[in-house]
């Protein structure tokens, strides 16, 4: 999975830099030309949003895009994204229209790029928000929908969106990644967007579904809940992000050992296989296996996925993964545990709810990489979790269960 998302980096790097070289003299040239009314007086009838990849950061975004919503409550939201990032966003209830495009196939992706362009030169009044940091693909696809206005982030890696977006949102590395999103919002959204609220569900009228219950509703009988969820799964970037088996067998033993509660490993329908294996090779898990559900790929939908999340686990461990953004806006406890990326980029985590959700991070001198570096300094060897040790985890665990009320540990 790490070298297929390498393989679409490069697909991305050298096919958006030809054809931005190609566009940008004739972008420049029209630009001057033309001149065309790039202000935010009018309300857009269509708002489209770019993000192909990376569902926990469109988690992210959640209450960036909600809060757009409230501010132009007569515009269409519709998303442009993987097929896989469709599903599971759909519960959320943030737009309108999800377009699912696939990724994992050059020609496929071309062709739905083409068709979606074709249909987006027919919308009037439209802006394209650009949810990606790093793409120069989906530059490029903003700029041929030919909206008046295209707002994406501005990176000094990759200065020639100054040329090729109309609004520029200047993209800081240092803070956390919602407060971007939150900033983009507020310059989308003008002066009658002072702040981003939180996320309500009951804001917009395609919010059905969350205010159903699955992100509203207080969770209750917290402790009484069947199972500790587990997640050493994360795609794309697993590899480097995962844990190694012998660590993360050790944690599974201790909970089993040390507390009354199953474990739920999850995962996605590919990692069905990888999780039995872990279980098989593990003779101590293998022995207590009645205690220990796979949930990857069982769950019919990321609805019902989300469900079991709530309404069955305890609380989240998890590597930095989607699961854990997703987790948190479901109101579960989390433990996070943290290697080549910086939770000071994506943990952001109020006063209130700081004894629900701790974090772990060994903070290696080359950290964090992902996202910054094409060619990560340790080539793969992902000291920064392989250096983890399983009791500092099984110390914060016992400190989570602790700070929600559990009396004693076995």
């Amino acid at each position: 999975m790490y070298v297929q998302v390498r393989r679409k980096q490069k697909i991305d790097k050298y096919i958006g830099y030809l054809l931005i070289a190609f566009l940008l003299p004739f972008t420049r040239l029209l630009g001057i030309t033309l001149r065309r009314d790039h202000s935010a007086k009018e309300a857009p009838r269509r708002i489209l949003f770019i993000k192909l990849l990376g569902l926990g950061s469109l988690v992210l975004a959640a209450d960036a895009i909600a809060a757009l919503r409230q501010r132009y409550p007569n515009t269409r939201f519709i998303l442009l994204t993987d097929a896989n990032i469709a599903a599971g966003i759909a519960p959320f209830g943030l737009f309108d229209e999800v377009i699912a495009m696939p990724t994992d196939r050059m020609g496929a992706t071309l062709t739905g790029m083409a068709r979606h362009l074709v249909r987006s030169w027919g919308w009037r009044g439209l802006w394209v928000i650009d949810l990606e940091v790093y793409s120069k693909l989906t530059t490029v696809l903003a700029l041929l929908t030919l909206a008046r206005n295209r707002y994406g982030f501005y990176l000094s890696p990759v200065p020639f969106r100054k040329y090729l977006n109309t609004h520029n949102i200047p993209f800081s590395l240092s803070a956390f990644l919602e407060e971007n999103y939150n900033f983009m919002a507020r310059q989308v959204g003008g002066e009658a967007m002072a702040a981003v609220p939180t996320m309500e569900p009951t804001a917009g009228k395609t919010m059905e579904q969350a205010a159903a219950g699955l992100f509203s509703e207080p969770r209750v009988g917290e402790l009484r809940k069947p199972y500790i969820l587990l997640n050493n799964t994360c795609s794309g970037l697993a590899d480097v992000r995962r844990l190694p088996d012998q660590t993360f067998s050790e944690i599974c033993r201790w909970i089993l050992d040390h507390t009354t509660y199953d474990l739920a490993l999850l995962g996605a329908p590919g990692d069905k296989e990888d999780i039995d294996r872990f279980i098989w090779n593990a003779p101590d898990l293998y022995n207590k296996k009645d205690r220990i559900l796979n949930f990857a790929g069982m769950a019919a939908d990321f609805e019902s996925y989300y469900r079991f999340l709530r309404e069955k686990g305890v609380c989240l461990i998890t590597i930095d993964s989607g699961p854990l953004h997703i987790a948190r806006k479901l109101g579960l406890p989390t433990l996070s545990l943290w290697g080549p990326t910086d939770p000071a980029n994506y943990l952001n985590v109020q006063p209130q709810e700081r004894h629900r959700h701790l974090s772990y991070y060994l903070e290696v001198s080359c950290s964090p990489c992902v996202h910054r570096q094409e060619t990560l300094p340790c080539g793969g060897d992902n000291i920064c979790m392989k250096n983890i040790q399983a009791g500092a985890i099984i110390g914060k665990i016992e400190e989570l269960l602790q700070r929600l009320g559990l009396p004693s540990l076995c």
